[in-house]
C-alpha cells in the first residue's frame, strides 16, 4: 500500500496556478501566520454561550475555508487526519453524556461534546492551514529575528519553540506511516486502531525526541 501523497500537517508547495511565492499566504511571515493560526485555536475555545459558540465556530471555519482555497489547497485538507482524533473526543462525550440513575443519555452532555468536537476541528485546522503554508525552516528563522529584536538570544527560545512545532508534523508522518502498516494487514477503521496504534506512536515519537536530544548535544547545543 503506497503512503498518502498528502501526510496531515505537512508543508504543500504551491502547485498549477499558485506557484511558490504567487500566493499571499505563502508570502506572509511566517511569525505572522504563526501567531494569527495561533489566535484562531485559542478564540475556538473562548468560553460562551451555546450560540454565541456556535457563531465563533462558524466565523473561525469561513475564515480558514477562505484562507484554503486562497492557498490553493481547498478545505477538503483542513481536516484530514483529524479522523482518529475526532473519535476520540467523541467517545468521550458520548460516554459523559451517558446517565446510569435512570439510564439515559444527557441531550446536554451531547450538546457541550459536539460544540467541544467543533473546537477541537477548528484548531485542527489552524494548524493544519499553518504547517501547509509554513516550513519549520521559516518558522524558526521568524522566532530567531524576534528572538534577536528582543535580545534573548541566550535562551535560545527560537530552537526550542522550533523543535517543539517540528514535532507535530513528524507525529502525522508517523502517524500515517503505521496506519497504513494497520490497513495493509486489514485492519479497520476503528477504536482498535486508535487502541494500538496511539502507543506505537508515542514509542516512536519518544525514540525520535532522544536521537533528537544526542544530536544535538554532539552539537553542543
Amino acid at each position: 500500500m503506497k503512503k498518502s501523497a498528502v501526510t496531515p500537517w505537512s508543508y504543500l508547495p504551491p502547485t498549477g496556478k499558485l506557484k511558490r511565492g504567487s500566493s499571499l499566504l505563502y508570502k506572509l511571515p511566517a511569525g505572522f501566520k504563526l501567531a494569527f493560526f495561533l489566535f484562531l485555536s485559542l478564540a475556538a475555545f473562548f468560553p460562551g454561550t451555546g450560540t454565541h459558540s456556535l457563531i465563533l465556530l462558524g466565523t473561525i471555519a469561513l475564515v480558514l475555508i477562505a484562507l484554503s482555497f486562497a492557498a490553493g489547497i481547498g478545505p477538503q485538507a483542513l481536516l484530514r487526519g483529524s479522523g482518529p482524533l475526532l473519535l476520540v473526543v467523541f467517545w468521550a462525550f458520548l460516554l459523559q453524556a451517558v446517565e446510569f440513575s435512570p439510564f439515559g443519555i444527557s441531550s446536554q452532555g451531547l450538546i457541550q461534546g459536539a460544540v467541544f468536537s467543533l473546537r477541537i476541528a477548528a484548531a485542527f485546522s489552524a494548524g493544519n492551514l499553518l504547517f501547509s503554508v509554513t516550513t519549520p525552516h521559516e518558522i524558526r528563522k521568524s522566532l530567531s529575528h524576534l528572538e534577536t529584536f528582543l535580545r534573548l538570544e541566550k535562551l535560545n527560545l527560537s530552537l526550542y519553540i522550533s523543535l517543539m512545532l517540528g514535532f507535530l508534523p513528524q507525529f502525522f508522518e508517523v502517524w500515517e506511516d503505521l496506519r497504513l502498516a494497520w490497513k495493509s494487514r486489514g485492519g479497520k477503521n476503528n477504536l482498535q486502531l486508535i487502541v494500538t496504534l496511539v502507543p506505537l506512536a508515542i514509542e516512536k515519537m519518544m525514540r525520535k525526541a532522544a536521537e533528537t536530544a544526542a544530536a544535538m548535544e554532539a552539537r553542543g547545543a
